[in-house]
């Protein structure tokens, strides 16, 4: 995939990993068929600076290089699904960690953690009536506040867990191949970093760090029809945080089945 292309693919990849339907073969069919556009001389010069004179095409593939390199990241964001609104804060590695939350409004909502082959899920009330199909109002009052805790690898945990490998989310983008037809806006900054605009026509922007590496620091999708929102990536290459939760929040799925935790 081009890395023009990289706003749209990560929108549909997003939307794979907020729920247990990910389609990968929508993925194929997401490169830009716009065809490539002269850059004026005052593009050129706008990312010359700070990338020496590269223009907004290479500064693309410049910046899916940098993606697909990291070892770990954050990622936040806000997706709009065919209707379906899905929200997502989620510090992921390569090694399958992560540590964070995902949203859907026809489902709720749950944090996760992920360390090695342990797994800790929170889901809210909604999660838990649309997910697990509990009704009873008793029982849900008991779950309230509590992780469930699990081997990452066994039902019900390695369905939800699949939202935690950057690899997968990254493989999601295609291979790369150069950009073409990315243009130059203006100069911002997310959160103070300084950073170039690209455009992908009127449907993508990609921010890309003008200092340090060329991570692309935010991706604007405008397009409905895959996935519109906004991503922000952060925290490339730091630890995923390693915090378990407490004993007394923890009930594990033995209790869960048993019932155990009911007081």
């Amino acid at each position: 995939m081009a890395a023009a292309a990289v706003a749209t693919a990560a929108m549909v990849a997003l939307a794979g990993c907020s729920s247990d339907d990910s389609n990968d073969e929508e993925n194929s069919s997401t490169d830009s068929e716009s065809p490539a556009e002269e850059q004026p001389a005052d593009d050129e010069e706008a990312g010359g600076d700070a990338f020496g004179g590269a223009s907004a095409d290479e500064i693309a593939d410049q910046a899916f290089e940098a993606l697909m390199a990291a070892d770990s990241l954050r990622m936040v964001g806000d997706i709009d699904q065919a209707g379906e609104q899905m929200g997502i804060d989620l510090h992921l590695s390569r090694d399958g960690d992560c540590a964070g939350s995902i949203s859907m409004s026809s489902q709720g909502s749950f944090e996760i953690i992920k360390l090695g082959d342990e797994a800790w899920l929170r889901p809210d009330t909604t999660f838990w009536q649309t997910a697990a199909g509990i009704s009873d109002q008793e029982i849900l009052g008991q779950l309230d506040g509590f992780f469930l805790y699990g081997p990452a690898d066994e039902e019900p945990m390695n369905s939800s867990v699949e939202s935690c490998n950057l690899e997968s989310f990254l493989s999601q983008m295609g291979p790369g191949a150069a950009a073409s037809g990315m243009t130059m806006g203006e100069p911002t900054d997310v959160d103070g970093t300084p950073v170039v605009t690209l455009n992908e026509g009127e449907d993508a922007t990609i921010l890309v760090a003008s200092e340090g590496e060329p991570y692309p620091l935010r991706i604007e999708n405008r397009d409905a029809t895959t996935g519109a929102g906004t991503i922000d990536f952060s925290a490339f290459d730091e630890p995923v945080p390693s915090d378990r939760p407490a004993d007394t929040e923890v009930i594990t799925i033995e209790d869960l089945q048993s019932g155990a935790f009911l007081g």
